[in-house]
């Protein structure tokens, strides 16, 4: 019997790709074959998002995508956005099964079992797989390490705690074994990940002993942390560690700070001041110079007027992010943030992060440039022939690497960082491989 082909996508936050990459994995383990939502396929995995309604939207023009180029193949509908309401997920033409995310990592056994009428559809598992990675097939250079789901912080805007519960955290050893099966099949970069890592826990250590281990992983070339939340992060710990150059984590930070207003953090129900974030910043500079530190910023939050915005875009300008990722509020159904007054216009929301984004632009270029002539540590990705690699320094800089070799992809090396031309683009000049 041919073997079934269960395609598989992921939409959203690096967890939902994390928790992809281990569906895939599931199917492989089952005797099927796993891949991509661009071919052809008996059934379709989808792992949706429902951050924002704009997401929601993506989840229904994926699943029209796969159902165009497979006109008879099903859908399974797992993730956020169908957590958020099972019924309405199930009414999505071309939605066959909608898998909460409590019995996510079933969603493999439902789809191949119902296919291979194995047992009837209506099976619901009542303890789901282990989301442990288990396949051996090639991965990409960078790759994304899930160690910890769910949050307990009620922000005003986001449902995700009300979808994927409170704070859990993945078992230590398995976690490492993940992290080894990546190496195995030619990562060289880890993102740690999770919806909220600041809430890591183990008995083997919390996120500090979690970062040494990783660091000890044969053939690992490096990894980096994802977004944190200001509030119970270790910051200075971490710090130390990413000012090490023996040291694998590399120096780049991206804080979910949302906003650098008072009034409008309190809004948001976020558990610190403002001031509690320039001065992260400030200390992380003054430990680690050349750290790379983004932030997240909501523009037009309910609440944030002209004055809140502007105290945001002037002390984002001055206390040392290197660049920002702004969002426009986006009212979200059943949070809190919808309901509230001092609701701000669609057209002023999307002027401020056209703002705010400007400023990213800025910060970037001002960043860049005060990197000029240092060495980096950059890890060569994509390869763009004639031995010329586009590659990320270890700042999160991209860069261009003319090496003059071939089959140098996946090679970490270290390259003296040159001024930025056209259009962002850097060139470094390579100087050597790092074994």
């Amino acid at each position: 019997m041919k073997a079934l082909r269960i395609a598989v996508f992921a939409l959203g936050c690096r967890v939902n790709h994390f928790e992809a990459l281990a569906l895939s994995d599931r199917i492989e383990a089952l005797g099927a074959t796993a891949v991509s939502w661009n071919d052809k396929a008996d059934a379709g995995i989808l792992n949706s998002c429902a951050l924002t309604a704009l997401a929601e939207k993506k989840t229904r023009r994926a699943i029209k995508q796969f159902a165009r180029l497979n006109p008879e193949s099903p859908v399974a509908i797992t993730g956020c956005c169908a957590e958020a309401d099972l019924e309405a997920a199930a009414r999505i033409p071309g939605v066959r099964w909608v898998v909460p995310n409590s019995a996510k990592m079933s969603a493999a056994d439902i789809v191949i079992g119902d296919l291979a009428a194995r047992y009837p559809q209506e099976k619901v598992f009542s303890s789901a797989p282990s989301e442990s990675l288990c396949a051996s097939s090639p991965l990409g250079d960078r790759t994304n390490l899930k160690i910890q789901d769910g949050c307990n912080n009620a922000c005003s805007y986001c449902i995700i705690p009300r979808l994927r519960g409170r704070p859990k955290s993945r078992v230590f050893s398995e976690i490492l074994s993940d992290a080894e099966n990546m190496v195995e099949r030619g990562v060289a970069e880890i993102v740690v990940t999770g919806i909220n890592i600041s809430k890591f826990e183990s008995e083997c250590g919390g996120l500090v002993g979690l970062l040494d281990a990783l660091n000890s992983v044969p053939g690992l070339k490096r990894f980096r942390i994802g977004s944190i939340e200001p509030h119970g992060f270790p910051f200075k710990a971490v710090e130390e560690r990413m000012a090490d150059p023996s040291h694998k984590l590399c120096p780049h930070m991206h804080i979910s700070a949302q906003s650098l207003n008072d009034a409008v953090l309190n809004a948001m129900n976020r558990k610190y001041a403002s001031d509690e974030i320039t001065k992260l910043v400030e200390c992380a500079r003054n430990l680690c110079p050349d750290i790379s530190i983004g932030a997240d910023i909501i523009c037009g939050h309910p609440g944030e007027g002209e004055r809140e915005f502007l105290d945001t875009l002037s002390k984002a300008t001055s206390c040392g992010f290197s660049y920002l990722h702004a969002f426009t509020f986006s009212p979200r159904p059943k949070t809190r943030a919808t309901a509230m007054d001092g609701q701000v216009p669609c057209q002023i929301r999307a002027l401020r992060a056209q703002k705010m984004r400007a400023l990213s632009e800025r910060l970037s270029r001002e960043f860049c440039a005060a990197q000029f002539g240092k060495t980096r540590r950059l890890l060569l990705e994509n390869d763009a022939g004639e031995g010329i690699y586009y590659a990320r320094s270890d700042n999160y800089m991209r860069c261009r690497v003319p090496t003059g070799r071939l089959g140098m992809r996946n090679a970490l090396v270290e390259a003296v960082i040159g001024k930025q031309g056209d259009g962002g683009r850097i060139d470094a000049e390579f100087l050597r491989e790092i074994d």
